[in-house]
């Protein structure tokens, strides 16, 4: 009952004909919808002049929705813009009824678009199953924040049409990440490329290319490594026959700037995983820019002046100035059965000589069998058993402590009814090193020195249980220094004493946890990573699942 209400609120309000939706299916939450802009544009056409010209900025709609590359195969699918331009072809021919029409239906485009791009297309709920059977399964607490623009998208429409420029409502819910619109441009130009025939195929031979060789396969990858940019011309050193088939120098460069590009391992020689990514399908490096441009829809809109950006796959740290990099370092992140939280949170205390105040999980699963093992264990690594969480609280002697009995007891890993706490005192051997950097959060995660430097230099850097240690964190601390009055002034013999002290900034800086496996570098390099968490593979399935996929 309440559904027909609406749908005859509408017809009387722009057309005082009910064929008008004879063809036009409306949802009672789409009619509510629709029925807030009426009214906040009293009662009126909004899309239309008076002379029952469409007005410009109906046009500059259309054209922002067409031309959404992320959105581009589905649009009309998941709009009525064919619909629409189908009835504007009629032009002076126009009905009051079809002009009623082809105004709903813009008034829906622009809200379906608006939510889009405030919050993606995908089911959350969905993904969050997803990740509960992960947890459910395979023990693998998997956790990921997501963030949305929350605006009034009929406030904005109105400032949009006041200045006659649909891009005031668009650029208050887009993208705040600047790799965003470098990565969407990405997917045009690789169309392009698709359409023209795609990038050269490398033949694959069972011996591996490498520096020095001559094979006829060279030339190919040659040609392939032309195609993307990563070899300046497609000549070769040698003024001699056949010397496109030869593994020069130059291109061995090409190859080593390829591998960096894909994060794989630098060597020059052309292997299996190499070859691999030489001939990844430009159709899946599309649907893998999507899901990424996706994703960034999930971040907070304002990332702050000053930022931290954590990429996981990338095992990067990246330190952001005005969208400018200002620092970055390598880091480490979780193993794929403790993977790094995806979070976004502001960064409150950095400590010097922090305790290691261990999680109950790792006291249970890795503590407790090596004391079994060896008593003395805590001893020789500076650890405590204390009554609570204060480093100064009672303290257990471990010596007298039978730990067999703990041994697979779930008491130890329940946190609330745990009897002891395990404290690692500040020195060489604990695991959070100099300096840690706080953020107080829901996951316990935090960045962190370590005494393992060595570990930076794997390709392979899933090695947390879920913190993220990193490689320069003096450097980082010098960058934060500058800008906070509370440490600038910082004694820094303080670094080489083993007492722990902390420091609370006067100006908390953002800190965004982000998972992407393709973006845009500052040198306009197009970038892929591994799925390490296999989150690409997991959104596939539901990304836009109920639309077109």
């Amino acid at each position: 009952m309440k559904t027909k209400i609406l749908f005859l609120f509408l017809i009387i309000l722009l057309s005082h004909s009910i064929e008008v939706f004879a063809s036009f299916d409306l949802k009672t939450k789409d009619t509510l919808n629709i029925q807030k802009y009426y009214s906040s544009f009293k009662k009126e056409i909004i899309w239309f002049e008076k002379n029952k010209e469409l007005k410009d900025i109906a046009f500059k709609l259309i054209y922002e929705i067409k031309n959404n590359k992320t959105l581009e195969p589905f649009i009309n699918k998941l709009f009525e813009i064919e619909r629409i331009e189908k009835l504007l072809e009629k032009k002076n021919y126009l009905s009051k009824k079809e002009i009623s029409l082809i105004d709903i239906l813009l008034t829906q485009s622009y809200e379906k678009y608006m939510n889009y791009l405030s919050k993606g297309y995908i089911n959350w709920q969905d993904f969050l199953s997803y990740l509960k059977n992960l947890e459910k399964n395979k023990q693998i607490k998997a956790k990921w924040l997501k963030y949305q623009a929350n605006k009034n998208n009929v406030t904005l429409l109105k400032k949009a049409f006041k200045e006659n420029n649909i891009r005031i409502a668009i650029n208050q819910v887009d993208f705040s990440l600047h790799y965003a619109k470098k990565l969407e441009k990405k997917i045009e130009k690789l169309q392009n490329l698709l359409n023209d025939g795609g990038y050269t195929k490398v033949p694959q031979k069972k011996e591996f290319l490498k520096r020095g060789d001559f094979s006829p396969e060279i030339k190919y990858l040659r040609q392939r490594l032309y195609e993307s940019k990563d070899l300046n011309t497609f000549s070769c050193e040698k003024i001699e026959e056949n010397c496109l088939e030869y593994f020069d120098n130059k291109l061995y460069k090409a190859v080593i700037q390829f591998q960096k590009r894909y994060g794989l391992i630098q060597d020059g020689i052309v292997g299996n995983q190499t070859f691999e990514k030489l001939n990844m399908p430009i159709e899946k490096k599309i649907k893998k820019i999507r899901i990424n441009l996706e994703r960034m829809r999930w971040l907070p809109r304002n990332l702050g002046n000053t930022y931290i950006l954590i990429n996981i796959p990338e095992y990067k740290l990246k330190v952001f100035q005005e969208n400018k990099l200002a620092l970055k370092m390598n880091v480490i992140v979780g193993k794929q059965n403790s993977p790094t939280p995806i979070f976004s949170h502001r960064m409150s205390k950095i400590t010097i000589n922090p305790y290691w105040k261990i999680p109950q999980t790792i006291v249970k699963d890795e503590i407790i069998p090596k004391l079994v093992r060896d008593s003395s264990y805590l001893i020789k690594e500076n650890i405590r058993v204390h009554e609570n969480w204060e480093p100064n609280s009672a303290e257990f002697n471990s010596l007298n402590i039978n730990w067999i009995d703990y041994l697979n007891n779930d008491l130890i890993g329940t946190p609330k009814k745990a009897p002891m706490r395990f404290i690692q005192e500040p020195g060489g051997t604990n695991p959070l090193g100099k300096i840690k950097f706080m953020f107080p959060n829901q996951y316990s995660v935090y960045l962190h020195d370590t005494p393992d430097k060595n570990y930076f230099k794997l390709n392979n850097r899933m090695l947390s249980h879920g913190c993220v240690r990193i490689e320069k964190p003096f450097e980082l601390f010098e960058k934060i220094s500058l800008l906070d009055n509370n440490i600038s002034q910082l004694d820094k013999d303080i670094f080489e004493e083993k007492k722990e002290t902390s420091f609370i900034l006067s100006n908390k800086i953002p800190v965004h946890f982000i998972y992407l496996t393709t973006w845009v570098d500052e040198k306009d390099k197009l970038q892929f990573r591994k799925d390490i968490y296999e989150y690409d593979k997991i959104q596939e399935k539901i990304l836009f699942k109920s639309t077109f996929m």
